[in-house]
């Protein structure tokens, strides 16, 4: 059985602060102590609540470098994406990414690349078609692949 502690003021030393919850490190000397003197069950008993609390710390941790993570990438998202003659584009690295399709990203936030087509710019996902506000082909080297489209991660 867990027990959670809430702390207010300092933190007692031997202690792992986390939230509200707390891992006294050392209820492993008492758990080593019980075990000495003959009391296994004892001693079982205590360590199984130190690993139902050490897991629950460590689910927290995981959920919490999760939610760090699409906070930095929300930041990164908000820093490097603009529009430009309504289309989405991403600066990463120093480079010009896109065309990505307007409606995705604003309606579902996914930056998905726009492929050159015909009839204009043609998102493979939601079929949207923009028109072409692209360079001529000359420069079209430095903005749009000609490769198929992919969901760009938010990578650094």
């Amino acid at each position: 059985m867990a027990v959670a502690l809430k702390v207010s003021g300092a933190i007692p030393i031997g202690c792992a602060y986390t939230g509200e919850t707390m891992l006294d490190y050392r209820r492993f000397k008492e758990i080593n102590e019980l075990f000495a003197s003959g009391q296994p069950e004892k001693a079982r008993r205590l360590l199984m609540e130190l690993q139902s609390r050490c897991i629950a710390l460590r689910d927290e941790m995981s959920m919490l470098k999760l939610r760090l993570q699409t906070c930095e990438d929300s930041l990164y998202l908000s820093q490097n994406l603009f529009t430009e003659d309504g289309l989405y584009w991403l600066r990463t690295a120093g480079v010009k990414l896109g065309p990505f399709c307007p409606r995705c990203y604003e309606s579902e936030g996914g930056l998905v690349r726009l492929e050159k087509q015909k009839q204009g710019l043609v998102c493979p996902y939601c079929n949207t078609t923009c028109q072409s506000t692209l360079p001529s082909a000359r420069d079209k080297a430095d903005t749009v692949h000609s490769r198929p489209a992919r969901i760009l991660p938010f990578a650094k």
